[in-house]
């Protein structure tokens, strides 16, 4: 659900022209408005007209659909549960993000020689990975009837007697 959400999302940085890539020649290039291209201190263009950029956000929407995809094949597979699914879910859209903002030329601040946003990714998806791992050692399998319904085992929504008669003023 949230990778597909994300993957559709990710489209509005096309209609915005913003958080493309670096220049290209392939021939799925973008074309960006020189208004939303760089422009240097002087108010000219970084890159001279009719250049092309990556369309990373289209790299990241697939790569999206293909950790939904991965997702669903692993939960039908392997019958993950306890949340490990999330931190799975995590751990895959960072290795896109990896790859994906070594190829953007926004500004961004840099760490050690690489952007923030891909410490940010490595440092969250090692976590993701970290909770998928250890929460499949804690809690192994599928949650229990009992453990999705709650504690005392009892469906929240069931009455257990009849209903009270109404009160009359």
């Amino acid at each position: 659900g949230i990778a597909i959400a994300q993957a559709i999302g990710r489209w509005g940085n096309y209609f915005n022209q913003e958080l493309y890539g670096a220049p290209t020649t392939l021939p799925w290039g973008l074309e960006i408005s020189p208004v939303n291209q760089p422009h240097n201190l002087d108010g000219s263009l970084v890159y001279p007209p009719g250049t092309v950029f990556q369309p990373t956000f289209l790299y990241e929407s697939l790569w999206l659909i293909g950790v939904a995809l991965v997702l669903v094949w692993a939960d039908r597979r392997f019958r993950i549960g306890h949340a490990r699914l999330f931190g799975l879910y995590i751990f895959l859209y960072c290795c896109g993000r990896l790859w994906i903002e070594m190829l953007r030329i926004d500004q961004a601040n840099i760490i050690f020689g690489l952007r923030l946003n891909v410490w940010t990714a490595l440092l969250v998806g090692l976590a993701g990975l970290a909770y998928f791992i250890v929460m499949g050692q804690r809690r192994p399998g599928r949650e229990t009837p009992e453990e999705v319904r709650g504690k005392s085992g009892k469906d929240e929504f069931t009455l257990d007697e009849e209903p009270a008669e109404p009160v009359s003023e």
